[in-house]
């Protein structure tokens, strides 16, 4: 794995739902240029502080281009502090990443570091 962005951005949306939490997103995640990107949140124990998740991601590049991709993994959570790990698939690029996510529901910021698991 080789780090290639760090970035910060900011939560957007807060749905709580009985079965499960969504998070909405939006920053400049890099190469990737202007992200947009969701997290669909369900918990594993009855104290909802940990769980898995399924996610969608569009971008809108300097060029005007687009960029989608599939978003899957885990997240634990200490208070309003989350923590996501995430597998990111890129739709019709070769790109798969491993990102690191740490946002704070009270604050609304968060920040980022995205590996490749493209071998160089």
């Amino acid at each position: 794995m080789k780090l290639i962005i760090e970035a910060d951005f900011e939560l957007t949306g807060v749905e709580m739902h009985s079965e499960r939490i969504d998070l909405s997103y939006e920053g400049d995640i890099g190469q990737y240029g202007r992200v947009f990107f969701t997290h669909r949140l369900t918990p594993s124990d009855t104290a909802e502080s940990k769980g898995s998740f399924q996610g969608f991601a569009r971008t809108v590049l300097p060029d005007g281009g687009s960029v989608r991709g599939n978003l899957s993994g885990v997240w634990c959570r200490e208070g309003a502090d989350f923590r996501i790990h995430s597998l990111d698939d890129a739709i019709g690029l070769p790109d798969q990443n491993y990102v690191d996510i740490r946002v704070n529901l009270l604050t609304k910021k968060g920040s980022l570091r995205l590996f490749s698991l493209n071998e160089d």
